[in-house]
């Protein structure tokens, strides 16, 4: 028997039927009924290496890349509170002024002990006095750190004093060197003390001693 087309034509049996006109068509015929439509045709996706994909489960276009936050779209960024800003400037401070002394400590421990000046007066003159011992001082000034002073004292007519060695502590920026000479008998002179320091460094200072006894 012939079958019936919706569009009002008839088609021999054996043959596909076509029923509607939409965009969709049942097809039927002797093997099996399929759908034919804008449906059938399956997607197709070109991937980044150049590889085809296509058949069910494969998005139609290029997968979307996620969405970057842009600048300034984000949450405010919250400034530091005062006290805070204030705990960071005042530690800054003080490990300035910690760094200063630490250095200062150092610089004046390593620091070698330098002579600036030295005086040679004599404290008592001896006048017209006979048989007296004039007491002699050398003052060194110095740069206040630690170290050792050698020196001797030279007389004039008289051989070399001893070397004497006198220790210096921290701090200690004025040294006296002493020195006792004797005179005897009646008559005058005019001597020369001089005190000739060898260490820390070579200096040498000196004052005019005079003597006159005119009789006992």
């Amino acid at each position: 028997m012939g079958r019936t087309v919706d569009l009002g034509r008839t088609v021999d049996a054996g043959r596909t039927q076509v029923f509607g006109a939409g965009p969709e068509a049942t097809v039927a015929g002797p093997a099996s009924a399929r759908t034919v439509g804008a449906s059938m045709e399956p997607a197709v996706t070109v991937a980044p290496g150049g590889e085809t994909r296509f058949g069910p489960g494969v998005p139609v276009g290029p997968p979307v890349a996620p969405a970057w936050p842009q600048p300034g779209s984000g949450p405010g960024v919250r400034s530091r509170p005062v006290w805070r800003r204030l705990v960071s400037v005042l530690s800054t401070l003080l490990t300035v002024v910690l760094l200063v002394v630490v250095g200062l400590f150092l610089w004046q421990r390593l620091s070698p002990l330098e002579i600036e000046g030295v005086t040679v007066a004599v404290v008592e003159p001896a006048g017209s006095r006979c048989d007296v011992t004039v007491d002699v001082v050398a003052t060194v000034r110095t740069n206040g750190n630690a170290g050792t002073i050698r020196y001797q004292w030279l007389r004039s007519g008289s051989p070399p004093g001893a070397m004497v060695s006198e220790r210096v502590g921290r701090g200690q920026r004025s040294v006296g060197l002493p020195l006792r000479w004797s005179f005897a008998g009646v008559g005058s002179a005019r001597e020369t003390a001089t005190v000739n320091i060898v260490e820390p460094s070579v200096t040498q200072a000196g004052t005019e001693v005079r003597y006159a006894c005119r009789g006992r």
